[in-house]
């Protein structure tokens, strides 16, 4: 039997082979493992990632289901894959609830939800590939469309 120097590089491309293959080319456009950095981070602000808690840190990532909290006189900013801006002021609490980006269309979905503090968000690619596929959630209400720029203040919720 052949033994492959790059195991996982033999499996690919067995994939890629496959009748299957445009489904599998598909999925692996739309899985990112990643879907934003931090680009500043002032203060103090944690990213916690199912039960675990980090340091914010300039070049941490963001995947999707991440919760990135800013403490008082604290604030940062994030860069997403489709070139979107999400600023986050102090005492902010921000989930990204869903993100899938393909650089080839511009097309894909970002959702967050905002549950407290104020965040400025400017839209990249995807909002103008369409105006549905950028949601900002709060407690009281959401936010679609393709505007240029959002500015969202939601207070503590009582």
């Amino acid at each position: 039997m052949k033994q492959f120097k790059y195991p996982l590089a033999a499996l690919a491309v067995a994939a890629l082979a496959s009748p299957s293959a445009p489904a599998l080319a598909e999925q692996a456009v739309l899985f990112q493992p990643w879907a934003a950095g931090i680009k500043v981070s002032n203060g103090t602000v944690q990213i916690v990632h199912g039960e675990k808690t980090y340091n914010g840190r300039v070049g941490a990532k963001l995947r999707v289901n991440d919760i990135v909290i800013t403490g008082e006189n604290s604030s940062v900013g994030l860069v997403f894959l489709d070139n979107s801006t999400l600023t986050m002021g102090p005492d902010t609490e921000v989930e990204l609830k869903r993100y899938n980006y393909d650089p080839t269309t511009y097309m894909g979905a970002f959702d967050v939800f905002v549950k407290k503090g104020t965040v400025s968000l400017q839209p990249g690619d995807l909002a103008e590939s369409g105006p549905d596929n950028v949601s900002v959630t709060t407690p009281k209400a959401e936010l679609k469309g393709n505007a240029k720029q959002l500015l969202i203040s939601v207070g503590d919720a009582k």
